[in-house]
Order: structure tokens, then sequence, then C-alpha cells
């Protein structure tokens, strides 16, 4: 799975190999798989990535400002499609959960 990520105009892409990958800041408590620093409009533990069946969900978990896929509120577990924009605070994220290379 690839997610790119940008906040103040900067891009940043993440190659991962977990099929769930969490989104937020650092905390003592929960491991972070994408730290979304220094947006402070994030959460700790905001929400989660996941690829079942082959298919990407996105599910915001409980944070304080939510989380906006194509600029709509998301409720529960949410199915993402290629070239979805997901709006965690202040940071836009494309995920791509098969990429090339």
């Amino acid at each position: 799975m690839q997610i790119s990520y940008q906040y103040q105009g900067k891009w940043h892409i993440k190659k991962l190999s977990a099929d769930v990958v969490t989104v937020g800041r650092p905390n003592n408590r929960e491991g972070i798989h994408i730290d979304l620093s220094p947006d402070t409009t994030v959460s700790r533990l905001h929400a989660r990535v996941w690829l079942e069946n082959e298919v990407c969900w996105l599910e915001d978990l409980g944070s304080r400002y939510g989380t906006k896929v194509n600029g709509a509120q998301i409720t529960g577990r949410v199915q993402l499609q290629a070239g979805d924009t997901v709006e965690i605070g202040e940071t836009a994220l494309r995920v791509d959960p098969a990429p090339e290379g």
C-alpha cells in the first residue's frame, strides 16, 4: 500500500507492507504508521486504512475533527475508490492499495 500526503504544500510518499495502517500523531499508547505531525488538527489515533478482499477501506477512529473523503464527512467505515482524496485535519491523503514498482 502506498499513501501520499500533503501538508502546507509539501508532499510525502510512504510505501507500507502492512495490510492495516494507522494514521495520526505519535503517542505513548498506540503505534502510528503514518505520522501527520506537525498538523495539530490530527488526533493522536485518527484513522485507519486497510485492505480486505482486495478492497481498500477507511475508518475514522473517533477523532476530534473527523475525516472527510472527497469533501464529505464520513461516519463508520467507507470504501475508498481510485482517485479519492482523504482529508485528515489540514492534511490531504491519497491511498494506492497496489502501487506499481
